[in-house]
């Protein structure tokens, strides 16, 4: 037998556990992965699902929420607290999204998938927690190997160059990996982001849209407008943990003490982006409230000291922070909150690039920037644009969604038991 063959044979092997109280739906689930390379093993109930891993590693479980006896919130909850490396996936209703909400609020899923469920979205959904745990033990394996290599690199280093050469490939392959791993930390950080209850996607995505018009009109690099375009998307991160009241109060009614506390964001944001050595967007971040006459924050810096990608986000935000009243509490149209923003050229922003924000606007239709409908503003038969989310990709309305009455009562309901705001992207007619 060769050695390929003898690596195959020695693959793990991954098992998925099922769990709902109907057996029709575990006689579904068997036909849908009677074919698929890994274990599947049924239980009737979460009683029979917990006996079987306490004797037995499961790397995905896949729970019903209405159960008798013990439910799936419950369940989940006692697999999170003795199984933390299992991949959670949960399958409910409409009816039962609230207390799937909690479940996940609880940090105790990584997936939810509403009934009736799509055969394709639900392997889709299986195979990413094998995935997951398959890229854990490629990471283990990889740091295991790249240890060894180092050691080998520093005997070898200066003695044997062609070794050094065909280890420094080796190395390259090793970073490919890297930057993969580096965009799935940023789109990490925005899902952290923008799931949390104080924050709004719709915003988010909004300021960063104005950012990436004005920095496509300017002569830079495309991994500079792509820097520009994320720290834009996650302009807000230096915010989490502030007061809340400092979060959703208009800036101009803070107290010059909220004001000073809203401006240490700087540092919040340098402190949390550290770990995930990204130095380009952590400096447009962290000198975003530097302005042009020098008398900003962090550190009093003016004109060109300023970072260009942070002159960029400063023009970007404002307009936006304008168009939501998130200044003074008045909600401008768009050519007002240029108008605004204009006001402050030379001292604040960079007039060079307010004059691109305008060329920009004046290229499209007045409202360019689609900042999204508050829940009270929503109607029945409007359909939903972009699904929301929320923390780790976690689904709570599935984009092509149309509201009725229903939906729409839930959704404000959901709103204010847990206390969000939501930005919902409606389709255009």
């Amino acid at each position: 037998m060769s050695e390929e063959k003898s690596e195959v044979k020695a693959a793990p092997k991954f098992t998925v556990l099922f769990v709902d109280d109907e057996t029709s739906i575990l006689r579904t689930m068997k036909r849908i992965f009677h074919s698929k390379p890994f274990k599947l093993v049924l239980a009737d109930s979460a009683q029979k699902a917990l006996d079987f891993m306490q004797e037995n590693t499961v790397h995905v479980v896949v729970s019903d929420m209405k159960m008798p006896g013990m439910n799936g919130a419950a369940f989940l909850s006692q697999v999170a607290l003795n199984f933390p490396d299992t991949y959670k996936i949960v399958l409910s209703g409409f009816a039962d999204l609230e207390s799937t909400l909690e479940v996940i609020n609880n940090g105790q899923i990584q997936r939810f998938l509403q009934k009736p469920w799509d055969n394709e979205v639900l392997i889709e959904a299986v195979e990413r927690g094998i995935n997951q745990h398959k890229l854990a033990a490629e990471n283990k394996r990889l740091q295991l190997l790249t240890a060894k290599q180092n050691k080998e690199l520093a005997f070898l280093n200066g003695v044997l160059e062609q070794k050094v050469e065909q280890r420094t490939k080796q190395l390259k392959v090793a970073l490919s990996r890297s930057e993969q791993a580096t965009t799935s930390v940023k789109k990490v950080i925005y899902n952290m982001l923008s799931s949390n209850p104080l924050f709004s996607g719709a915003y988010a995505k909004s300021v960063s849209s104005v950012a990436k018009s004005i920095a496509d009109r300017m002569d830079l690099s495309d991994k500079q407008v792509a820097d520009i375009t994320y720290a834009a998307l996650i302009a807000e991160i230096g915010m989490v943990g502030l007061d809340t009241k400092i979060i959703q109060t208009p800036f101009s009614k803070l107290t010059p003490a909220q004001q000073e506390s809203y401006y240490s964001q700087a540092y919040r944001a340098q402190l949390i982006l550290a770990p995930a050595q990204l130095p380009e967007v952590t400096d447009i971040i962290i000198n975003q409230f530097e302005f042009t006459n020098g008398r900003g924050f962090p550190n009093s810096v003016a004109a060109d000291q300023i970072p260009l990608g942070s002159k960029v986000l400063a023009v970007a935000r404002d307009y936006m922070r304008y168009r939501k009243g998130r200044i003074n509490g008045t909600e401008y149209d768009a050519l007002d909150a240029i108008d605004k923003v204009n006001n402050y050229c030379g001292l604040q922003y960079d007039g060079s690039i307010v004059n691109l924000l305008k060329l920009e606007q004046q290229a499209g239709s007045e409202d360019k920037y689609d900042i999204g409908l508050k829940t009270s503003q929503l109607e029945p038969g409007m359909v939903l644009h972009e699904a929301l989310y929320n923390e780790n990709d976690i689904l709570i309305l599935p984009q092509g969604h149309i509201f009725d009455a229903g939906s729409i009562e839930k959704i404000k309901a959901l709103e204010e038991r847990f206390n969000m705001t939501l930005s919902i992207l409606i389709e255009e007619d």
